[in-house]
């Protein structure tokens, strides 16, 4: 996926609510409410301290993983987010 391509969310988003979810391609996502959060995996990698995620993410919080790496997992148990997808 190029710059480009990210900048305009060119491969899609999904709106994720308060659940857990795997199987996932994203290379960012945006905190739309106060969002809390109890699981975020980059690659195969436990990452929630790494991201500073422990506390509770404010509405329109952006979270970004490096290129080449992809956000693979997230529990929300309060809050929803936009995942962009690589």
């Amino acid at each position: 996926m190029t710059d480009s391509q990210k900048l305009l969310g060119g491969r899609g988003c999904k709106v994720l609510g308060a659940a857990a979810h795997t199987s996932l391609t994203g290379y960012a996502f945006i905190a739309q409410e106060d969002t809390v959060v109890t699981v975020f995996t980059v690659g195969s990698t436990d990452s929630l301290a790494a991201y500073g995620l422990s506390t509770p993410l404010k509405a329109g919080a952006y979270i970004v993983v490096p290129s080449g790496e992809a956000i693979t997992a997230i529990t929300l148990t309060s809050g929803s987010v936009i995942v962009y997808n690589q």
